[in-house]
């Protein structure tokens, strides 16, 4: 879809500068974000998705009919290409295969396709196609979303995906025994429970998908990613005690791999909405909660990244626009450390509907260099109106100096259009280091990331 075409590919011969077919402006928004992983052909799509039809020349690959969005499916961005530009960003490639209308057997032949050194179909087609070398993509889902009836070729129940999913792992791990494979969950704890009991040797990762209406009063937004938080250490919390209770040994982890704030004029098939400062201020909550979370949800996927529910809006004229919610992710991809913190935070509250407990104004996650010798802490102020005056202090840490790096804007509901692309930035100041702790100011509905060296 546009995602696609337009967005990340505008091919070749297009006016609009690229490399190699890459529209250049978007890759290297992308690479700026540092991303670590990129889940890809969706999504919905993926259930109606054959591979086959991907590679090769591209004058030669077949334009197919999408059934999962009603739109034409050119081909021309494939296996090859989708790997060629993760390499390029820099993120490691994580696909999600056909179990909706696919079979093992073609989802074993892509793993073969890929992965494969020795001298058969798939791999001998991959180095006639001019990749003599494996990729050795590790991760690989089966399905998505096969609990809804929205999804070619759905199950029934979470039995009827569990006895799926063993069907692909066990081709799939057939062609490579090291694969790491993410199977379809949700938030239904019976599904969750079949899978698990059925299947739970079969898979590392179970997935969970959650999208917010963005059409919520801005403070019950800002505090949504607590109850998201909530509601993941819920679901693992479930598979680990059905680990136990059928006794898999397998560790089972969990992917977030569909996350977004969605709004009710970004309707099929364009899903078009630009976002704006209070989306950001949703973002950088939600990637808090995934750094606190970052043993029990070590994949996280934001959807989607360009025009469709977009952090990059890309214009077929030239133009681009990156969203609040772009900053913040480029504020978090340049300055997070290897280890996460733990934290304590006494701060003012308010009540949101929906949520039994009060919502603190100022959300903190910490993380550490390698080396120690650097802390940035990430931090949401969700107050609409009011700054916050942060005085903050470490064990077994000394602060020398401080900066503090923000997305805010003058009101929640700025944006960044094509139009007006600059309105909110990424913005700067000091902190100040007095007595071994650390003062500094952030502005009302904000999203900041205070670099500290020790």
């Amino acid at each position: 879809g546009r995602c696609i075409y337009g967005g990340i590919w505008v091919g070749e011969e297009s006016e609009i500068p690229n490399h190699k077919g890459f529209r250049l402006d978007v890759l290297e928004a992308i690479k700026e974000l540092n991303p670590k992983v990129v889940r890809w052909p969706g999504g919905n799509f993926s259930s109606g998705y054959h591979w086959i039809d991907g590679v090769g020349p591209r004058e030669e690959r077949p334009r197919r009919y999408d059934m999962a969005w009603g739109a034409e499916e050119p081909n021309a961005f494939g296996t090859d290409e989708f790997l060629e530009w993760c390499r390029l960003v820099g993120a490691e490639p994580f696909i999600v295969v056909n179990a909706g209308n696919g079979t093992p057997e073609e989802a074993a032949g892509w793993v073969e396709y890929c992965n494969s050194k020795g001298g058969t179909y798939y791999a001998s087609l991959r180095r006639r196609y001019g990749h003599a070398d494996p990729y050795g993509v590790r991760l690989w889902g089966v399905g998505n979303e096969l609990y809804g009836r929205w999804q070619i070729g759905f199950c029934l129940d979470g039995a009827e995906c569990a006895r799926r999913t063993m069907e692909f792992a066990n081709e799939m791990r057939k062609v490579d025994p090291s694969i790491e494979i993410v199977a379809v969950g949700c938030e239904d704890p019976e599904w969750n429970l079949e899978m698990v009991k059925k299947a739970g040797e079969y898979f590392d990762y179970l997935s969970v998908h959650i999208y917010v209406g963005g059409d919520k009063p801005y403070r019950e937004l800002a505090a949504v990613p607590l109850d998201i938080e909530e509601r993941l250490r819920n679901v693992y919390g479930l598979v680990q005690s059905a680990r136990r209770r059928y006794g898999v040994k397998r560790e089972i982890r969990l992917a977030f791999d569909e996350w977004n704030v969605w709004y009710p004029e970004a309707k099929a098939p364009l899903h078009k909405q630009v976002t704006g400062v209070r989306d950001a201020v949703f973002t950088g909550g939600v990637l808090n909660a995934l750094q606190r979370l970052c043993r029990e949800v070590p994949i996280g996927c934001f959807a989607q990244t360009v025009n469709v529910l977009p952090l990059i809006i890309a214009a077929e004229d030239g133009r681009m626009a990156l969203t609040p919610q772009y900053l913040v992710f480029k504020l978090y991809g340049e300055n997070t450390g290897d280890h996460v913190l733990k934290t304590a935070v006494d701060t003012d509250h308010y009540r949101s509907s929906g949520l039994m407990r009060p919502v603190p104004y100022v959300d903190l996650s910490a993380t550490a260099t390698e080396d120690g010798r650097t802390i940035y802490l990430h931090v949401v102020n969700r107050h609409e109106k009011e700054p916050a005056e942060l005085e903050i202090s470490f064990r077994n840490f000394t602060p020398k100096e401080a900066s503090c790096m923000y997305v805010a804007g003058e009101k929640v509901d700025d944006r960044n259009t094509l139009g007006e692309p600059d309105r909110v930035k990424i913005e700067r100041k000091d902190g100040a280091v007095e007595g071994g702790r650390l003062h500094v100011d952030l502005p009302a509905h904000s999203v900041n990331v205070i670099k500290t060296l020790g």
